[in-house]
């Protein structure tokens, strides 16, 4: 596992991302972007005429395009719960996305030469991606995302409704 080195413009970014920090729409986006880039700008070995990075929609989105900026490769988007997935043809495969909870969505269509990307993860999903992963963070936290503006127990506001702006005001 590869964990993004901090500083603190990082640790500035990181603070927005986290579910009570009370950020959401595009303050929240560029925060993914900006980790994003940072992640890539520290990932190495990756040639970006032979490297896509899929960013898992809808909440992997704006933390791909990051890493997309940062390593200047191709760029596809998946959607899991409406497409069938489709390896790109590149050597090297980034699945990208803002939260890994399970792992169970990106278990879906793993193969065991491509690479894992997000900006959190839970610290018990880490070891299905072992040296295959690359994050900002890693949380022993772990809540299920719903439409509420804090959380409370083990219900907590979604990231993507978060990211989107969706969240119904209180």
């Amino acid at each position: 596992m590869f964990e993004l080195e901090k500083s603190d413009e990082i640790n500035k970014w990181i603070a927005m991302t986290k579910s009570d920090s009370g950020w959401s729409g595009p303050e929240l986006a560029r925060a993914h972007i900006e980790l994003g880039m940072a992640l890539g700008n520290q990932m190495k070995g990756f040639d970006r005429k032979d490297t896509t990075v899929v960013a898992m929609l809808r909440g992997g989105i704006f933390f791909a395009e990051g890493i997309y900026f940062a390593l200047g490769c191709k760029f596809q988007i998946y959607d899991p719960k409406h497409d069938d997935f489709v390896r790109p043809k590149t050597r090297n495969v980034i699945l990208a996305d803002s939260v890994i909870s399970t792992g169970k969505t990106m278990l879906k269509i793993w193969d065991r030469d491509m690479k894992a990307a997000c900006c959190v993860i839970n610290e018990a999903a880490v070891p299905l991606f072992g040296e295959s992963l690359y994050t900002v963070r890693v949380s022993k936290n772990t809540f299920v995302g719903k439409n509420v503006n804090k959380q409370e127990g083990r219900v907590g506001p979604d990231t993507t409704m978060r990211l989107f702006n969706q969240l119904e005001q209180a």
